[in-house]
This record gives C-alpha cells, sequence and structure tokens, in this order.
C-alpha cells in the first residue's frame, strides 16, 4: 500500500486555487464518507475499481474513468473488495471553477468523465506533490500543474465521439466567445473553424442555422459594435480605434462600419456627441 497525501491552500488566483492533491492504492473494500466536503474534489482511477455515491445515485468507476465530487453535498466513495483502486486525486475552489468544470464536461448533472492520458494526469498530481514548500513561486508552479490537469480532462471530454454529440448551438457558444477574446487580432474564419474542430464550410452552415449569418458576418458585427462603443465612450482617433478592432488599415475599417451601421465613424461620433448635447 503507497499514500501520499499533500495539502497547501494556493491563493495564486481567486478564479482558481489549488488546496490538495493526493494518491493511494487502497485495501479491498476500503471506503471514504459519506461526508460532505466544502470544495470540488476530483478523483482519477489509475488501476483497478471502484465505486462512487453521490445524490442517491451510484456510479462504478473502473481504470481511465474519474468522478467528481461537489462542494456541500453528501458523497462517498469505496474501494472494489476484488480489485481495490488505486487513485489520485486534487481538491481546488475559486469563482471561475464551474466554468472551468464545463470545459472537462463536468457538472452537477454530469460527474463521471473519462481521460485517455492517465500519465498526464499522473504526472500533474507528482509535480503538485513535489511543490510542498510555502512560498508565491511555488503557489504558481501549483496553480499551473492544476490548470494542466483540467486541460487534460477537458481536451479528453473534446474529443471527436464527444463532440459528435455537440449541438450548432455549443459550436456557435464557442465560436463566440472565441471572436470575443480575439477580435483585435488578425482572426480568420479559417483560424475560428481550427479552434472550434470544424471545416469552414460546416462551421458557416452551423452559424447560418443557429444565429442567421456566416462567421464573417458575425465577427465584422462584434467588431463594428465595439467600434461604436469606442466611439462613443473615448476620444481614440478612427484610426486609433480600427486597429484596437483588428483592422490595420482606417479606410477599410471606415468602410465596413458604414457597411454595417449606415455611417461613417465620423458621422457617428458627431451624431452621438449632438445627442448627448440635446439630451442636457
Amino acid at each position: 500500500m503507497v499514500q501520499s497525501w499533500f495539502a497547501h491552500g494556493s491563493k495564486g488566483s481567486d478564479e482558481l486555487s489549488f488546496l490538495f492533491c493526493g494518491r493511494r492504492n487502497c485495501h479491498p473494500g476500503e471506503a471514504v464518507g459519506p461526508a460532505v466536503r466544502e470544495h470540488y474534489l476530483m478523483h482519477y482511477c489509475l488501476a483497478g475499481r471502484g465505486v462512487y455515491r453521490a445524490q442517491g445515485m451510484s456510479y462504478e468507476i473502473g481504470p481511465g474513468e474519474g468522478f467528481l465530487i461537489l462542494p456541500g453535498e453528501l458523497s462517498s466513495y469505496q474501494a472494489d473488495a476484488e480489485e481495490p483502486w488505486s487513485h489520485i486525486w486534487v481538491g481546488f475552489t475559486g469563482t471561475k471553477t464551474a466554468d472551468y468544470l464545463r470545459c472537462c464536461g463536468l457538472d452537477p448533472e454530469h460527474r463521471i468523465y473519462q481521460c485517455a492520458q492517465p500519465q498526464q494526469l499522473e504526472a500533474c498530481v507528482d509535480d503538485m506533490m513535489r511543490l510542498d514548500t510555502a512560498g508565491a513561486g511555488n503557489e504558481l508552479l501549483l496553480l499551473g500543474a492544476l490548470y494542466t490537469f483540467l486541460g487534460w480532462v477537458a481536451q479528453s471530454a473534446r474529443s471527436p465521439a464527444r463532440r459528435s454529440r455537440e449541438t450548432g448551438a455549443e459550436y456557435v457558444e464557442m465560436a463566440a466567445e472565441y471572436i470575443r477574446n480575439h477580435f483585435q487580432e488578425d482572426l480568420t474564419v479559417a483560424k475560428l473553424a481550427r479552434y472550434v474542430g470544424l471545416n469552414r464550410s460546416y462551421l458557416t452552415t452551423v452559424f447560418q442555422n443557429t444565429v442567421h449569418m456566416s462567421p464573417q458576418q458575425y465577427l465584422m458585427r462584434f467588431r463594428m459594435e465595439r467600434a461604436a462603443q469606442m466611439l462613443q465612450e473615448g476620444d481614440l482617433t478612427v484610426g486609433e480605434i480600427a486597429r484596437s478592432c483588428g483592422y490595420p488599415d482606417p479606410l477599410t475599417f471606415s468602410k465596413a462600419f458604414k457597411r454595417t451601421l449606415g455611417v461613417t465613424p465620423s458621422q457617428y461620433r458627431r451624431e452621438r456627441e449632438k445627442a448627448g448635447i440635446s439630451q442636457v
């Protein structure tokens, strides 16, 4: 039997904070709980078998599978009597934890996950356990290892088999989030399609069926709405706003703005200023 445990309590980020991790080769039938945890806890089975119980449900867990324990819920888990599991775990918390877990395909209705990279998850936990001294540097390294752990789980959740079950709306949501984060860059439909894992033609079909416009039109509209906001709220020049919205050439930007909103950026700013004065 081998057991390791490390508790740290990283304060590296309010969005996601590492708390502890561990690993254990369990005795036959060894059980933990029922108990209520105050944090999120992800277990992963390296070998053997066991069962996880929560919310009146029982889940059989085998090699390559893991389970999520949610804070505030009564849960328990137990090693198999004949093939007791060897498992690793990591505990964490943070304001964006639920968002990161959704990237892993996990939520209160979906608590079981699979990961085909057990050596990567094991390496992440080993790294966490080696960082057993206090210090800001170690806290950041611990947080990085936690993000990596979640990243491997999320990558498995985004496998082709899982993707085939996603809806068009989910693809559009992923693409829209990418646009919001990268609209200032030289963003193309090809890059967008590569990010969500679809070919350009199918991505366009998904957008047309879901939001009734092409990905290029969606990107342009988002950029123009952001540009209109900048024209109203600040004193940046048209050229500065153009470059801030992903258009190196101000003339190309002005033409796109007029096609979208019906007026040039300068006209839009003047009309907004007049409207503001008339309301005073």
